[in-house]
């Protein structure tokens, strides 16, 4: 066997820690029984184990707000305090939680594009392939034509007509062999063609690239609506927890509930996607060759994937192409013998317009078997495919793995906060109870009193309540001044002995009678 040096192979894609972290994951069907890990997107235990790990998020999400739930209605019933508490430790932690979320939130954006350049890198591979392989198919067919013509009315069966019409035996049996010999290098040519043909893959590339453009832009505008969404519920939250507003509180609660839910199962999906994806890159050559539809196809597409600088059409192909090569310059060979041998006994103007028309197709034909050569080069080819490669293993799924990280980061910080905001929107906002106060207390402030605008001829009983009010602060402020002060030796008395009579604090005493 030959050996090859390192350089002299085309650098392919090296799967990355990651891609084997996520391809060990366990997969599972619905019954629980372990499947195969290979990328088998058609088969439907390969499609349950991942729909499974796509579902786990959503359990845990559910099971949270569930319990989240019990927690908000407990703080609804709970007995309301008479004095406020002070909430800033509290609104200090949900910021820093709130910080965080909206940092995770960041890089998912940065995720997001991220994916969708390796999207674009692996569109932009497609599209080349496609048009390599729509550029073989055409060739081929235009091939087959003009074989065909080669051997047509216009063809050899016209000079074949002409031989017949202005030859004699002699000529008929001179020239005759050598038309012949041209359609049996035709048919052989058509032969070759036709095993190039039938060897090419006919993968629906262009139907699956449109499909995956699709399917890219959906992806990209849910995970914007989600990550926008999610910036604004922690957006309103700062801005309820800074104003200590009730409603905001409340606002945000109602909607971080649909954002957590939101957040996992876009967490849930990207779980999917990645284990998905890491299972289609740790062994993409596998996975390619395995649409081929013989085995034949697949050893075409088995060159393609691992193609080397020291080749250039692969060999199922090369034999093909060099035959067909040989047999149309024979061909043309051939018609150069007939047309110099003619001349003995036809005049060439008979022969003139079949014999360019035959040139001419011959011709076509050289010419469009040594494009077929070029197009079936391995290395463009192959350099499509590693850029198909490098796009989703390398470029995406780096974004898809960021993605996978900041959501469920950010939906564990938002769980912290819904658990918080309860709390907060309890304490924020309570005016102070009644304190209970002692009516026969001289000291306490008291109302003036109010009787028809400052008279006591208020009538009934509101003039006998004033009378009655004025009659016990007189009788209190005498008391007062009756007590006896016996002041402490050499000490002065002590302070509550002493009263100070203020005339704001009682009015003046005068005979209301």
């Amino acid at each position: 066997m030959e050996e090859t040096s390192k350089d002299s192979i085309m650098s392919t894609y090296k799967d990355t820690w990651y891609v084997k972290l996520l391809h060990g994951f366990p997969h599972l069907d619905f019954s629980f029984q372990e499947t195969n890990s290979t990328f088998e997107p058609e088969k439907s235990n390969y499609q349950e184990s991942l729909l499974l790990w796509a579902a786990a998020p959503v359990a845990f999400i559910l099971l949270v707000l569930f319990m989240a739930s019990c927690c908000l209605c407990i703080q609804c019933v709970k007995k309301k305090p008479q004095k406020a508490p002070k909430t800033t430790c509290l609104r200090i932690l949900v910021a820093i939680f709130i910080i965080f979320s909206i940092g995770a939130v960041s890089v998912g954006f940065f995720g997001n594009e991220q994916t969708s350049k390796g999207s674009k890198e692996f569109f932009d591979a497609l599209d080349d392939t496609n048009q390599t392989m729509g550029d073989i198919s055409s060739t081929l067919d235009t091939l087959v034509d003009v074989v065909d013509e080669i051997d047509g009315r216009n063809g050899v069966q016209a000079l074949k007509t002409v031989l017949k019409k202005f030859g004699d035996i002699t000529a008929n049996k001179t020239l005759l062999p050598f038309l012949n010999k041209i359609d049996e290098h035709a048919k052989k040519t058509r032969n070759d063609i036709d095993n190039v043909k039938s060897n090419v893959p006919g993968l629906l590339l262009q139907k699956f690239s449109k499909e995956a453009v699709d399917v890219e832009f959906i992806r990209w505008i849910v995970t914007i609506v989600l990550l926008c969404f999610s910036a604004f519920i922690l957006l309103t939250t700062s801005l309820g927890c800074y104003k200590k507003s009730r409603c905001l509180l409340m606002t945000s609660v109602i909607l971080g509930f649909f954002g957590l839910l939101l957040v996992w199962a876009g967490s849930g999906a990207y779980l999917g996607i990645s284990v998905g994806m890491s299972d289609l890159c740790y062994d993409p050559n596998g996975f390619v060759e395995s649409l081929g539809e013989n085995k034949a196809q697949r050893e075409v597409i088995k060159e393609y994937a691992t193609c080397q600088v020291n080749k250039d059409t692969p060999e199922i192909f090369r034999k093909e192409i060099d035959d067909a090569v040989k047999e149309v310059s024979q061909a043309n060979s051939t018609l150069d013998t007939f047309i110099n041998e003619s001349a003995r006994f036809i005049p060439m103007p008979q022969f003139e317009k079949p014999v360019h028309y035959l040139r001419v197709q011959l011709d076509y034909a050289l010419g469009n078997v040594t494009s077929l050569g070029e197009l079936l080069n391995c290395r463009t080819l192959h350099k499509d495919y590693k850029s198909a490669v490098e796009g989703v293993c390398e470029t995406a799924l780096v974004g898809i793995a960021l993605l996978l990280l900041m959501l469920p980061f950010a939906g564990i910080c938002m769980i912290v906060v819904q658990c918080l905001l309860p709390r907060v929107w309890y304490l924020a906002g309570k005016r102070r109870g009644y304190r209970p106060v002692d009516d026969s207390d001289p000291f306490c402030h008291r109302p003036p009193p109010y009787n028809d605008y400052g008279t006591i001829e208020g009538g009934g009983a509101r003039g006998s309540c004033t009378l009655e009010y004025y009659r016990d602060l007189r009788r209190s402020a005498d008391e007062l001044q009756s007590e006896e002060r016996v002041p402490m030796n050499d000490s002065p008395p002590p302070a509550a002995n002493i009263y100070i009579y203020h005339p704001g604090r009682f009015p003046p005493r005068h005979d209301i009678n």
